[in-house]
């Protein structure tokens, strides 16, 4: 077979190719038999391509009138179709005007229907308000709290807002809210003291429902800051404790003949501090794992504990500060026996030629380290 490739390319050089052929021939074969049989190759095969040539232009030619005539139908079929989608449009617009107007007289109406509605639902409301006002003397003196929550009425004053007849029922609702609110605080009180988790839940569920979780905010931190203030007002307690006992001591050994001394150690607020943030630790630690807070405060309980530690901070503060500038004189001689500290001598309220010293600073660095501790561990 003739390779016929070389034949399309773009620089075909006859001769050449008739040189290759014939230096390609085989070694017993002659040079004419050789260009003898590349004719007659070359000519059967010119053949055969010229008879494909002819059988593909004339099946050609058959698909033409074919393909004309699908041209035309397609193009029959679009006229028509644009013909009827003309008439569809002319039918929409005929009707667009009469449904406008239907649809505007039906949306009249379903305007005047809500308006009846919502006549009606008020004056269920109203009706629910009048019962209320006759029947909540009753359920405050049955001492009932979860049916005495006026809470859901919220809604009813939403509805006769600008009603005369209801104008003061805002006012009427938050005095009940108040009573409510007061008969609520003795048993939260309790719960939270004895340990009572689902009364404590319920009285929870009691505010929240008439909008009053402030009240519980603060009802909580009220219980809890007692212990703590307690603890914090220990290092008073055992100072005047030790204060009367060496006076007495002091007496006593006045009236005595004999030399007889005796005198109690003094605690310092430096070393008393530690105990007290580790105690107020403990406490608020047992707060945030106590099973009444897991259970019946489950969602408020994360910010339950920290307000009680920054309103516990608040109550002791001026105190807190008062404490810290008598522990930083009381570690030198002549500020401890004035009773005075490190911010009286700043602020110049101080005899001529008291300054500040190195032991005033040492001791306020060593109280500022352990309130930073505190702070860590909290």
């Amino acid at each position: 077979m003739i390779d016929l490739s070389a034949f399309s390319e773009e620089k075909f050089d006859a001769k050449k190719w008739i040189n290759t052929a014939c230096q390609n021939r085989h070694p017993q074969e002659t040079v004419e038999k050789q260009l003898v049989d590349l004719e007659m190759k070359l000519q059967m095969m010119s053949e055969e391509i010229a008879a494909s040539l002819e059988e593909q232009s004339t099946a050609a030619l058959l698909r033409v009138p074919r393909a004309t005539r699908d041209v035309i139908r397609v193009r029959d079929d679009a006229v028509s179709l644009r013909h009827s989608v003309s008439s569809i449009l002319l039918k929409l617009k005929k009707a667009e005007g009469s449904s406008a107007e239907s649809i505007s007289a039906l949306a009249k109406v379903d305007i005047v229907k809500q308006r009846m509605e919502a006549a009606y639902e008020t004056l269920q409301d109203a009706a629910g308000l009048t019962q209320l006002s006759s029947t909540v003397e009753d359920v405050f003196a049955s001492g009932d709290l979860p049916k005495a929550a006026v809470g859901q009425h919220e809604a009813l004053l939403v509805c006769c807002w600008g009603v005369a007849e209801f104008a003061n029922i805002r006012k009427q609702l938050e005095v009940l809210e108040d009573r409510l609110d007061s008969m609520v605080q003795p048993r939260l009180t309790d719960a939270l003291s004895n340990c009572k988790v689902e009364v404590a839940q319920d009285l929870r569920g009691i505010l929240i429902r008439i909008g009053r979780f402030k009240s519980l905010e603060a009802h909580y931190t009220k219980v809890h800051l007692k212990p703590i203030r307690q603890l914090w007002e220990d290092f008073d307690s055992k100072q005047r404790t030790n204060k009367l006992a060496s006076e007495k001591n002091e007496v006593e050994r006045l009236s005595s003949s004999n030399d007889f001394q005796s005198s109690l150690p003094t605690i310092s607020f430096s070393s008393w501090l530690p105990s007290f943030y580790d105690e107020l630790l403990l406490y608020l630690e047992q707060e945030w794992k106590c099973i009444l807070c897991m259970i019946a405060f489950p969602d408020d309980y994360k910010t339950l504990v920290p307000k009680l530690l920054i309103d516990t901070m608040a109550s002791i503060g001026s105190n807190f500060v008062s404490r810290i500038n008598l522990a930083t004189g009381d570690v030198v001689a002549e500020t401890k026996a004035l009773a005075k500290g490190i911010l009286d001598i700043l602020s110049g309220d101080m005899q001529k030629g008291i300054k500040i010293q190195t032991k005033h600073l040492e001791a306020l660095i060593e109280l500022h380290n352990m309130t930073g501790t505190f702070a860590r561990n909290v």
